[in-house]
């Protein structure tokens, strides 16, 4: 199992929990891959840390970028500071990523896996660039005034997809070129963006996309019963918004718990 994060200094301190938690979950026997994507200066920082974590436990490819991305637009709005030029590192993994990979199981660093990937990792793609789950909070298209860019070929009520967890199928996602039609939109409509990685996403890969059952990104976890029992199967939890398990007013509960859990488990490989 190959899965890929890709984040930049303002996440960087978060990445070693969100990996235990995939290891924490995982059933084995098979050692999975991890995939960081990041700066040299946060690679140089966190790779010990890292290596001492994963030792034993599964293999690490610590892959760096320049800092180019960061002249890519981002949305200037108080709503959305929490979101960092570090979401568009996701889109340069497949181009980064060896030949020998043929799917990428891409995590943000803000998600909580409580359950096993396997099946997810199972899922036959076919010819779809990628896998995801339906956004829920932008559910569609049309959702907080549309998607810029969308013409009359994209119907308003097609489903819009969160790109927090992306399965990705790499042969196709090179072959249809969804890396380099993502930044010819971004470039095209820099004055215009709402979501930017995302919509750029959405945009390239409309029609084409495989849905996924939220239990692979369940963004409403908050909504949860207060027990991990909750009878849902949810297997990542995904906080997405600006309160997550590190900031001040995340909800109490099984959450924070098992996230304070895991940062406990990391702390020795600091």
């Amino acid at each position: 199992m190959d899965i890929a994060f890709a984040f930049d200094e303002a996440y960087a301190e978060h990445v070693q929990i969100a990996v235990e938690s995939v290891l924490d979950s995982h059933p084995g026997p098979h050692e999975p891959t991890f995939w960081l994507l990041t700066t040299a200066a946060v690679a140089k920082e966190r790779e010990p840390s890292l290596r001492r974590q994963l030792a034993g436990r599964a293999r690490l490819r610590l892959l760096t970028t320049g800092d180019e991305f960061r002249a890519l637009p981002v949305v200037d709005e108080e709503w959305l500071a929490y979101v960092s030029a570090g979401m568009y590192l996701r889109l340069l993994l497949p181009d980064l990523v060896g030949p020998e990979v043929s799917r990428l199981l891409y995590l943000d660093v803000d998600v909580q896996v409580c359950g096993d990937l396997s099946p997810l990792w199972q899922v036959a793609l076919g010819e779809a660039p990628l896998a995801a789950v339906r956004d829920a909070f932008t559910a569609t298209f049309a959702t907080h005034g549309g998607v810029p860019g969308a013409g009359p070929e994209h119907d308003p009520a097609a489903p819009y997809f969160n790109s927090g967890v992306l399965l990705m199928n790499l042969p196709v996602w090179r072959r249809e070129r969804i890396t380099a039609r993502c930044l010819a939109y971004l470039a095209a409509h820099a004055g215009r963006l709402r979501f930017p990685d995302q919509d750029a996403l959405n945009l390239v890969a409309y029609g084409q996309w495989l849905r996924l059952p939220h239990r692979w990104n369940n963004m409403r976890s908050f909504a949860l019963e207060e027990s991990a029992d909750t009878g849902h199967d949810t297997r990542i939890m995904h906080f997405a918004g600006p309160r997550k398990p590190w900031t001040e007013g995340f909800r109490p509960g099984f959450r924070y718990e098992r996230h304070q859990a895991l940062a406990a488990r990391v702390a020795p490989y600091a």
